[in-house]
């Protein structure tokens, strides 16, 4: 009987360090969250450029060239690379104009919105080396 209590009390101690310890479960997963990297134009203390990074490249920027607080040019890239665009030119959320080639693109914003050149116009869209 003495050794059956014993046994009794050795599994319940190890049952509770297992629930402290918390191996009875799964771990949760960690999210990967993406860093986020923002930009103040017009300096008024708001983000008028957004640069999204997977990890290891940028993947999304988004700016709000109009300053209203939402974005109206949407630049999409795989590893590192210009893939599209999408500009809402006359505000109203929705986007009017589309871009495929970076050239055209690059030179739209040279014309449209020269506030931003800096910041949305490159000429082989690396982004590899921006710190976050």
């Amino acid at each position: 009987m003495k050794k059956v209590s014993i046994v009794i009390v050795f599994l319940f101690v190890l049952f509770c360090v297992n629930i402290y310890f918390g191996y009875c479960e799964a771990p949760p997963a960690i999210p990967v969250m993406p860093l986020v990297k923002a930009v103040d134009v017009n300096k008024d203390g708001k983000p008028d450029v957004i640069y999204y990074s997977d990890g290891k490249y940028v993947s999304k920027i988004k700016a709000d060239t109009n300053y209203d607080g939402r974005p109206d040019i949407i630049v999409k890239l795989k590893d590192g690379k210009f893939q599209s665009a999408e500009v809402d030119t006359d505000y109203n959320g929705k986007p009017d104009k589309k871009f495929t080639d970076v050239k055209e693109f690059n030179k739209w914003v040279n014309e449209n919105k020269p506030n931003f050149e800096d910041k949305l116009n490159r000429a082989n869209w690396e982004f590899a080396l921006l710190k976050f």
